[in-house]
């Protein structure tokens, strides 16, 4: 099992009470931070998905650690136990705090944020995947932002798994943190 499978797992072990790895963190101790601008109660923009202009969204991520030297960022659709990726960006240098933009560029190399690069997403292609579920059962998504004592060694372009093992093998995370969000594409989500 990969860890991403392990991860997603999580969830509903937490949510029977129990705890991975000690005590879980309380409120405040750890001020980084991922958000989306102008979401509302949780809820994906049309904007940025197929239905949409398909664009990656803005990010804002806050009170990245003074030990982090870059950034990376993982899109994912939270599909049962193997979420599918929906973008990852690395290399981006570590500010606090970082605003990436809208519509970044489908390209293995970016110019904007500087040294920046981009993997494939589960589709297959560069860059970002706008989601586009087709039951009402898969809503839900995650932006995971890693803070990372250093750049990934990391060709341009390379898949979910050399990333993932890139980042187990050559570096630990300073720290990690998610959003989720959910995106209502049927009338029967927005029932619910």
């Amino acid at each position: 099992m990969r860890r991403r499978e392990l991860v997603a797992a999580l969830p509903a072990v937490l949510s029977a009470g129990c705890t991975i790895g000690g005590e879980p963190e309380r409120a405040g101790e750890n001020d980084f931070s991922v958000a989306l601008p102008g979401l509302e109660d949780g809820l994906l923009p049309e904007r940025y998905t197929c239905d949409g202009t398909g664009e990656s969204p803005p990010l804002r991520i806050e009170g990245v650690p003074d030990a982090a030297e870059s950034i990376a960022v993982i899109g994912e659709w939270l599909r049962g136990y193997t979420p599918q990726t929906i973008w990852l960006l690395w290399g981006v240098p570590a500010t606090d705090p970082l605003e990436l933009p809208a519509g970044i560029p489908d390209r293995e190399r970016l110019d904007s944020p500087e040294g920046a690069s981009q993997g494939l997403n589960g589709g297959g292609t560069v860059g970002y995947r706008s989601p586009c579920h087709e039951t009402a059962d898969d809503q839900a998504y995650r932006f995971i932002a890693h803070a990372l004592p250093e750049r990934l060694d990391l060709a341009p372009g390379a898949d979910r798994d050399a990333f993932d093992d890139a980042i187990e093998r050559d570096l630990s995370a300073v720290s990690s943190t998610s959003l989720r969000v959910r995106y209502e594409r049927f009338p029967e989500e927005r029932s619910s």
